[in-house]
């Protein structure tokens, strides 16, 4: 039993879907916040909405793991970076600064700070999902 769901680590198949369903809104109906969502395995299972973490929906690829959101704030820093330096740069040879680069600044800035808001929620999610034995949501966001 996890999450109050009996059963919700085993099984498949419809009459377990039902299973789940029937005490996902029970705990809807307790006041619990929860989503119905696929598991990797394909199973369905009633998460907190603080277990699931990052959710895509999107057939592209997508980032859902804090390493791949850090990887992203460092790409975005460094756009901030060389911003910085496009902005400087002709103040070496005597011509006015490049202000228009200004908004690569803001763009970098700004894609640096949610990258690193949603490696913490990815995180936070992953950690929890150990730490009460939930398995991992899957990536898909449509039941086939």
């Amino acid at each position: 039993m996890q999450n109050g769901i009996p059963g919700s680590n085993a099984g498949s198949g419809p009459n377990w879907d039902d299973q789940v369903r029937a005490h996902h809104e029970q705990a809807l109906a307790r006041g619990e916040k929860r989503v119905l969502f696929r598991t990797v395995e394909g199973r369905l299972h009633s998460y907190a909405k603080d277990e699931l973490g990052v959710v895509t929906a999107s057939s592209q690829a997508q980032v859902r793991s804090a390493v791949g959101f850090l990887v992203m704030a460092v790409f975005f820093a460094a756009v901030a970076v060389f911003s910085i330096l496009l902005v400087a740069g002709p103040t070496s040879t005597g011509q006015d600064p490049l202000w228009s680069a200004l908004f690569l600044t803001a763009a970098g800035v700004s894609g640096t700070l949610y990258a690193i808001r949603m490696a913490k929620v990815a995180s936070a999610a992953k950690r929890l999902r150990a730490e009460r034995g939930v398995p991992e949501p899957t990536a898909k966001q449509f039941d086939w």
